[in-house]
């Protein structure tokens, strides 16, 4: 499962996990540790003809069929038939820079794109990198607003390119999921996505799970600003976000906000 942090990935594993009886492998961090060949693809692009780097391009069904290894042994020993479960969700968020990678390692495998307005989903990084919030508790250096944004947009514009190419990739093996979808209508939705996914779907369970999960029912004390659980709005954007930003944002983005059809406001780039 793909989708940049704070896209709604954790809420959909609940569903997933409880609505459909997988078991959850939370975020390995594969991405952050293949992610060294997106450096190399901007700084030493050479490198990928080169047959002694492993990831190279002619040791690639070397490096291919190691990865489908690794992940093949931890779906067998974890989540099959024998443990009781009817698969496994791998959450990678913060993969997703790398998710063509993952997508040619693992040939077997069904893809989840979770997307959601990237300026609802800077709005929530800004919130959740304040001083005492949530991350910005374990995050170890001064809070940046405006690094915060050009972070973001740069992983975004990678996110693009990596969606574009897992796109051609895996047809027939990738679902993208909206948030907005899933907000208005998560019954519908999941029960979708069960049957993209193959999955045995009890509408009865997938119905208590979504009813357990549903933001209403958690408590004042544990959501709003500066916790992991935030607002869970769509389109809050338009008040969190200074003008300046949303300008960057759709300067640099706006292409990306058009395919996937978030709009952009006209007749000026602040919205």
């Amino acid at each position: 499962m793909f989708g940049h942090p704070r896209s709604g990935t954790t809420w959909l594993v609940q569903l997933l996990t409880d609505g459909l009886n997988l078991r959850l492998w939370n975020e390995p961090y594969l991405g952050q540790i293949l992610g060294f060949a997106n450096l190399l693809k901007d700084n030493e692009p050479g490198r990928f003809d080169d047959p002694t780097f492993w990831m190279s391009h002619p040791q690639e069904e070397n490096w291919r069929a190691s990865l489908n290894t690794l992940f093949m042994d931890v779906i067998a020993r974890q989540a099959g038939p024998a443990a009781g479960f009817a698969g496994l969700a791998i959450k990678e968020p913060n993969g997703t820079v790398v998710a063509p990678l993952i997508v040619k390692a693992m040939p077997q495998a069904k893809f989840v794109f979770m997307l959601r307005d990237p300026r609802d989903v800077i709005a929530s990084l800004i919130d959740a990198r304040k001083p005492g919030s949530w991350m910005g508790e374990r995050v170890h250096e001064e809070f940046n607003r405006t690094k915060v944004v050009n972070q973001s947009i740069k992983r975004f514009l990678r996110i693009a390119e990596g969606l574009k190419e897992v796109r051609a990739l895996a047809p027939g093996r990738l679902y993208e999921m909206r948030y907005e979808r899933l907000r208005s209508d998560p019954l519908a939705e999941m029960n979708h996505l069960a049957h993209v996914l193959g999955l045995p779907c009890d509408t009865a369970v997938l119905r208590k799970a979504i009813e357990r999960h549903d933001y209403e029912r958690i408590p004042a004390a544990r959501k709003g600003p500066g916790r992991f659980v935030r607002t869970a709005r769509v389109g809050g954007w338009q008040e969190e976000l200074e003008a300046g930003e949303i300008a960057a944002i759709h300067r640099q983005l706006g292409t990306f906000l058009d395919d996937l059809g978030y709009p952009v406001p006209t007749g000026g780039e602040g919205g």
